[in-house]
């Protein structure tokens, strides 16, 4: 059974990593609740911890805003517990915190920072997600784990995530098959969140065009803002409040 089509992601605008400041750290509890306050959807990030748990995080790495050189994949939920982020009181939260939080008050963007095709992370996630009454959608890079959403869940809204992939070591037919979009053929993301930097460009014209939704990533300055309005259908932004909820 396939879902409905989930307005809601594009109904207010989507603020990167919670609404985030010097106060309230990315991805922390106090950027969530700031997000919900100012009426805006959440993006975040997702990683599976060693003991099972899935944590809210953008870096493989903890050291940019906890100071420890260490992997999150490497920690348990309760080491978590003494990762404060950037000086302040705030830690790496779970996903049962985020949801605990917002109790349907915003719609949630999850992205899956999936390293690998075991599916376990979609797998444990999952679980916990279907009992959530809320509104949420998933994306990742990982094509892989789009498909995972297609073939195990396939009422949840999903996404592609792109960009250029300019400066990556990957190989140079894998990176054009990533830019250009081509895996939405195997795994069939209901809408597509391509790199500001990189719009516009012919293969979101050609997704629109077969009728995927666009989200840009990340909106961060005034030209980039007026590109994602040109282009898109809505967009994630990070570094100013936006004057328009939606």
């Amino acid at each position: 059974m396939e879902h409905e089509p989930a307005d809601w992601l594009y109904q207010k605008r989507i603020a990167h990593r919670g609404l985030h400041n010097d106060l309230y750290p990315e991805n922390s509890l106090a950027a969530f609740k700031n997000a919900i306050e100012h009426g805006y959807n959440i993006e975040t990030d997702l990683y599976i911890l060693k003991d099972g748990k899935i944590a809210l995080f953008h870096d493989l790495h903890i050291k940019r805003m906890c100071g420890t050189d260490a992997k999150i994949t490497d920690l348990s939920s309760e080491e978590l517990k003494g990762c404060k982020l950037k000086n302040t009181e705030e830690t790496i939260p779970l996903l049962e915190d985020l949801l605990n939080l917002a109790e349907g008050k915003t719609g949630l963007l999850l992205e899956f920072k999936s390293m690998s095709f075991s599916g376990k992370l979609e797998e444990v996630a999952y679980e916990i997600l279907k009992n959530y009454k809320g509104d949420y959608a998933v994306q990742s890079f990982n094509p892989y784990s789009v498909l995972w959403f297609k073939k195990h869940a396939p009422t949840i809204y999903r996404g592609q995530l792109a960009s250029s992939y300019e400066g990556n070591r990957l190989q140079k037919s894998l990176t054009y098959a990533l830019k250009s979009l081509r895996f939405r053929k195997l795994n069939k993301p209901d809408f597509i969140a391509y790199d500001i930097k990189h719009i516009p460009n012919r293969y979101i014209e050609t997704a629109k065009e077969e009728g995927k939704k666009i989200l840009a990533w990340t909106v961060k300055t005034p030209e980039e803002l007026e590109r994602a309005k040109e282009n898109c259908h809505n967009y994630i932004f990070e570094g100013f409040v936006p004057e328009d909820k939606a």
